[in-house]
């Protein structure tokens, strides 16, 4: 991903200007992305200054309480090979897509790398993507019609909406945009949106993954990296892991960490 800001841990974390200089790059030559390398490979350490970082940029959440501010994101052989924890590609998507309080901050830090070569973190900025289409389908899309399958046993992300926009009436980056490529054969077996013309909706709605698509860059992690986005705007996903994850030990498979958090309207970006 060659337009990704880079940051060295160690100058975002010592110094006078620490505080907020994670901030200030992430809102204004990172335009809410960003890829931070830390020296060390003290991974324990790492996680604690990671979250110290999104906690400048909002408030850090523990979804599932029991587990901490990080979830783990491992590798399984026997789920489906496009879900979360497995082996295939994970398409493009927004996490939370139907709460009204929808984490806007997303951080993936790497304690493993797929040994075998894969399973790189994709990114694909939806305001460009929803720019490329015409004024028609962006209007199918605004309406609130769509539904998708709630998240359970979630903390501090409200309340799941019985329907929502895909796109908000403008991207200016003050609501999110809710999308997930798994909600397109949905559509087009006329499920999971209330309107009197699916198929016209579905049509709208497979432009915005192709142009989605269109948009992808990717990124293979490596231990010791945090990638943090603002998913408000950049859907993301997992390209395929590398071949025989089955004959690796579960330790030795890609492990992510992942936290989320809550932000007000960003204001860095300028000193």
């Amino acid at each position: 991903m060659t337009d990704l800001l880079n940051l060295n841990a160690r100058e975002l974390t010592c110094g006078p200007i620490a505080p907020d200089a994670f901030a200030y790059a992430f809102d204004g030559p990172g335009a809410g992305r960003a890829l931070v390398t830390f020296e060390s490979q003290e991974h324990d350490h790492n996680l604690d200054l990671a979250l110290s970082l999104l906690s400048t940029l909002g408030t850090v959440l523990a979804l599932y309480p029991d587990r901490g501010c990080w979830d783990e994101l491992s590798v399984r052989d026997d789920v489906d090979p496009g879900r979360t924890h497995g082996v295939g590609e994970n398409r493009l998507h927004v996490d939370l897509v139907d709460r009204d309080r929808t984490p806007r901050l997303i951080a993936l830090y790497c304690v493993r790398a797929d040994p075998a070569g894969g399973g790189a973190s994709a990114l694909s900025d939806l305001h460009a993507a929803a720019g490329d289409l015409d004024q028609a389908h962006r209007d199918l899309l605004r309406r609130p019609v769509f539904s998708y399958f709630t998240d359970h046993g979630v903390n501090g992300v409200g309340k799941g909406l019985a329907r929502f926009p895909v796109l908000p009436e403008h991207l200016d980056g003050s609501e999110p945009i809710r999308f997930t490529s798994k909600m397109l054969p949905h559509l087009e077996r006329g499920e999971l949106v209330d309107s009197d013309t699916p198929e016209q909706v579905a049509t709208a709605f497979d432009r915005l993954v192709a142009a989605a698509e269109a948009r992808r860059t990717s990124v293979r992690l490596q231990p010791g990296q945090l990638l943090v986005f603002d998913q408000w705007r950049y859907a993301h996903g997992r390209m395929p892991l590398g071949p025989g994850q089955s004959e690796l030990p579960p330790g030795q498979r890609r492990l992510l960490k992942q936290a989320y958090g809550h932000r007000p309207q960003p204001t860095g970006g300028a000193r």
